[in-house]
């Protein structure tokens, strides 16, 4: 006989509340070297959390269990025109409360939308076994603290996600993705391109995809009715790349969202002026990496094989090097968001009020607890 949402969530809180020793959450299983580093720690999935809630397609809402895939909410809403506003790097099969709990980046997202922009209410367990809620289920809910945003990217450290309740958006009449070749790369194109795609005031999303040993790639969404899509069209071909096409399901996640389990994956920012010089020296950095640069937020995630973990501390600081030699004038921010687990280029104690806030919602530390870091054995390039 199926079990009921209640006594699957009081069982999950009896669990908790009846260990001491660490656990680690998991729902679909596919992304476990991302973030930490995490210590040895027993599985707790909960994977069998799934199903739609409630559904109010008049106010675009939805509240999912967390064990629930993206493709079966994308399946649900599909069926009222609407829609989730990001498609995640990963897989069509990742879950809602893991997604949540990661603040999973979205390239090319609609309307420039983040995971934090779409959450209004989630029910969590927390380290002690309470079963709480935070948020609601209706767009204008701003009742206490913002209990939804601490929850949402704090990779299960606070507390295991059980249902989440989503803001969805109408699908657009028309959702295009294309994509260009820069052409002449290695000439020096890339510091034309860069300048004219910043410059660009349209809402056009791009993302400038650079794989290794190949031509660089202009990805862009292309939404809205048939005359603003014409209009994007003509802007995108204005720039200085190569024939704009469409880009077939299967290559936009090959090469958008599909991330190798065993792959670093670092996440860089800078100020959007460094564009050129920020690029270039990531490109020569590390030649093994599969590039993509947001230039709406001056971002940039790497991608390069486990293999590339020897040579990491060295890569990154060339990296830093070669991008002051060439001019960067600003501060670039480098965080390892897969690889962690295997690779520890500098300590990242918790502070003060990190470390109050665990205690808050986990004072016995069993929930994804972090492993200790080894010190870098190299001075930070900022140092």
């Amino acid at each position: 006989m199926a079990h009921s949402p209640v006594s699957d969530i009081t069982r999950l809180a009896e669990q908790i509340r009846e260990t001491s020793a660490p656990l680690r959450i998991e729902g679909g299983g596919s992304w476990l070297h991302a973030g930490g580093p995490w210590a040895p720690a027993a599985s707790l999935s909960v994977r069998h959390l799934r199903g739609i809630r409630a559904y109010t397609p008049g106010d675009l809402v939805v509240t999912v269990a967390a064990g629930t895939s993206l493709a079966e909410l994308a399946a649900a809403t599909a069926e009222h025109g609407q829609m989730l506003a990001l498609d995640p790097y990963g897989t069509p099969d990742d879950t809602i409360g893991a997604v949540v709990a990661t603040a999973s980046p979205a390239p090319l997202a609609l309307g420039d939308h983040r995971v934090r922009d779409l959450v209004l209410g989630v029910q969590v367990v927390t380290g002690d076994g309470v079963v709480m809620r935070a948020g609601g289920h209706v767009v204008k809910n701003v009742a206490g603290f913002d209990l939804v945003r601490l929850q949402t990217g704090a990779w299960g450290t606070l507390g295991v996600i059980t249902e989440v309740s989503l803001r969805l958006h109408a699908r657009p009449p028309v959702d295009q993705l294309v994509c260009a070749a820069v052409p002449h790369a290695d000439t020096g194109a890339l510091d034309d391109l860069l300048p004219a795609v910043l410059a660009q005031r349209v809402p056009l999303p791009m993302l400038l995809v650079s794989p290794p040993g190949g031509a660089p790639q202009l990805w862009a969404r292309l939404t809205g009715n048939t005359s603003r899509v014409r209009a994007l069209h003509a802007r995108l071909r204005a720039l200085p790349v190569g024939d704009v096409r469409d880009a077939p399901d299967d290559e936009t996640w090959r090469t958008l969202r599909a991330t190798p389990s065993e792959a670093i994956v670092l996440r860089a920012r800078t100020h959007r002026s460094d564009a050129v010089p920020f690029v270039r020296a990531a490109r020569d950095a590390f030649e093994s990496a599969t590039l993509s640069y947001d230039p709406a937020h001056g971002s940039l995630r790497l991608v390069m094989p486990g293999t590339g973990l020897a040579t990491l501390e060295r890569d990154m600081a060339t990296w830093y090097r070669l991008a002051a030699a060439r001019g960067a004038m600003h501060r670039m921010t480098v965080v390892v968001d897969q690889g962690r687990t295997w690779s520890a280029p500098y300590q990242s104690p918790r502070t003060p009020l990190e470390a109050g806030v665990k205690r808050a919602f986990d004072a016995r530390d069993v929930l994804n607890r972090l492993a200790e870091l080894r010190p870098s054995t190299r001075a930070h390039p900022d140092a």
